[in-house]
């Protein structure tokens, strides 16, 4: 068997290589008159997989949302429901999305970090919550469940059960305080221990550094 040679498709869709930021008009016009528009659709699925991985590093939520809409435009793309014109215009749209994910923080007061602005999208996926208790005690919540992290995680905490129940135990305590959720789902408690999980270990990283 003989190995062929690596393709870089954004020059064999005629595209030259781009960041986020590069996706406006121009490049629209580019790549909707590109000389093969399959590749580069294919080139700004990569550019927008990548870059919203990147973006939403560690939420849950945001990461499955930006996720499912690519998955969508393409579902649609291949049953033809879509030109190639209109899914690179609508991969473009979405990329300007992910772009503006980096300083959507600064609009709650004190703006949320990262790791906030993933627990606030985590507890805010609950209708009841958002309707009930308002953007202001969810972004609180949120702020809330971040110093627990800091607090309660440990660099064993992944061999540890006791480490993890703790850690479980004080995000449940937290969630009553608030009356969180007012509707009592249970999916809404699994959503936010999701996303204890899976942020968990960049703050035992964090503890192991001091």
């Amino acid at each position: 068997m003989a190995t062929g040679e690596v393709l870089d498709i954004y020059e064999a869709a005629g595209l030259p290589r781009v960041s986020l930021k590069d996706l406006g008009p121009d490049f629209l016009d580019r790549a909707q008159q590109a000389r093969n528009p399959q590749l580069a659709i294919e080139a700004l699925r990569k550019t927008l997989i990548d870059s919203s991985m990147a973006a939403t590093r560690g939420n849950l939520v945001r990461q499955r949302a930006f996720s499912e809409r690519i998955g969508e435009i393409m579902l649609r793309y291949t049953n033809q429901q879509l030109t190639s014109a209109e899914v690179i215009a609508e991969l473009v749209s979405l990329a300007q999305e992910v772009q503006a994910e980096a300083s959507r923080g600064e609009s709650f007061t004190p703006p949320l970090s990262h790791d906030e602005l993933a627990f606030y999208d985590a507890v805010a996926q609950n209708e009841s919550a958002v309707t009930v208790q308002g953007e202001d005690v969810l972004a609180q919540i949120a702020r809330d469940l971040v110093e627990v992290m800091r607090r309660d995680v440990r660099t064993d905490w992944t061999v540890r059960d006791d480490v993890r129940a703790k850690l479980r135990s004080s995000i449940k305590r937290l969630l009553v305080k608030h009356k969180y959720p007012p509707d009592r789902q249970p999916g809404a408690i699994r959503l936010v221990m999701d996303q204890m999980e899976a942020m968990a270990p960049s703050y035992a990283v964090e503890r192991d550094r001091r």
